[in-house]
């Protein structure tokens, strides 16, 4: 009976240590999500609430909102009633996005609305991430949003969205190629040093299988580009130590 009893006690202890081990876990996946709020508001405008809440405390799960002049709620306010409830059938099913709806503020707007469930590594629901727009907002303003209107001021670096590995490394080439093009008659050689230096700086050799694919759009060996990699390599880490040292 004592082995039982002990064995109970040993059991719950595990759990609750799992449990208070989890908390900060869960935080940091919230916290990880913060930027996403952040985004999403600015890219959709100020008619467009964005809410992260967490589990931990319903009556207080606000902790990241943006645009709340949608709604009207600051950080700290509690889980709506309709959030509740998604929470509720998220414990019983492995949904965790749910139909947009329309629903109706205290003053008469109409929003259109939407949560997603945040789920930590052991499928317990931490959070909600919701939307909510305002439909009775003037379309206009909408429309100067999506025109993008506040960065046409900055240089677009346009973008490809390629299929393969193969049209990511061509597409960065081409990139790389117009910023160096552009600069004074140089030698086969110079230019490759610059192209493959460009290409390093934007991170493409962090591609699996990059060098090899570069090698071959370059019509070079993978020996050079390897060497051209050091090279850049070499010169990044030096203007990062004089950085430093000028701190």
């Amino acid at each position: 009976m004592s082995k039982l009893v002990d064995k109970k006690h040993r059991t719950a202890k595990t759990v609750s240590m799992q449990a208070s081990a989890g908390v900060p876990c869960d935080r940091g996946i919230l916290k990880a999500l913060e930027p996403v709020v952040d985004g999403l508001a600015q890219y959709f405008g100020k008619h467009f609430e964005v809410v992260l809440h967490t589990t931990e405390d319903l009556l207080h799960s606000v902790i990241k909102i943006e645009n709340g002049s949608v709604t009207g709620r600051t950080v700290g306010a509690p889980m709506t009633d309709y959030g509740i409830e998604i929470l509720k059938r998220a414990e019983t099913s492995n949904d965790s996005v749910f139909d947009s709806y329309l629903t109706t503020t205290s003053d008469g707007r109409t929003l259109r609305s939407f949560s997603a469930v945040i789920r930590n590594d052991l499928g317990k629901p931490i959070g909600l991430l919701c939307f909510n727009m305002d439909m009775s907002a003037p379309l206009i303003d909408y429309l100067e949003t999506a025109s993008s209107k506040d960065t046409q001021s900055r240089p677009l670096p346009g973008e490809t969205f390629p299929s393969s590995a193969s049209d990511l490394v061509r597409a960065s080439l081409n990139r790389a190629l117009s910023r160096v093009e552009g600069q004074h008659s140089m030698s086969s050689t110079k230019r490759n040093r610059l192209i493959v230096a460009e290409l390093y700086g934007m991170g493409v050799f962090d591609i699996k299988d990059a060098t090899h694919l570069v090698a071959h759009e370059m019509g070079v060996s993978v020996y050079t580009v390897y060497n051209y990699v050091r090279e850049a390599r070499f010169l990044r880490n030096q203007d990062d130590m004089s950085h430093v040292g000028e701190q």
